[in-house]
């Protein structure tokens, strides 16, 4: 993951204005989850922490990070016995 760096101690969030991967498909599985955990934990602080609601950044991530692990668990379906 060394688009996005190991986050700094006690973070477990990825603010908007981080670095995010422009590629997830080079990601392994479980730098995609992490990411994935991060963003989610960014999207809880936000939703949270005022009434405009989530960062635009932060929803397209999450997004970004569903397809494709979506995406990635299609493929272990085709592939599966």
């Amino acid at each position: 993951m060394s688009e996005v760096g190991a986050p700094p101690i006690g973070r477990t969030y990825l603010a908007p204005d981080a670095p995010f991967p422009a590629d997830l498909t080079v990601l392994s599985l479980a730098e995609l989850h992490v990411l994935h955990s991060r963003v989610g934990r960014q999207l809880e602080r936000e939703y949270l922490g005022g009434a405009s609601g989530a960062h635009p950044v932060t929803l397209e991530r999450h997004q970004e990070l569903t397809v494709e692990l979506d995406a990635r668990e299609i493929v272990d379906l085709q592939h599966a016995p």
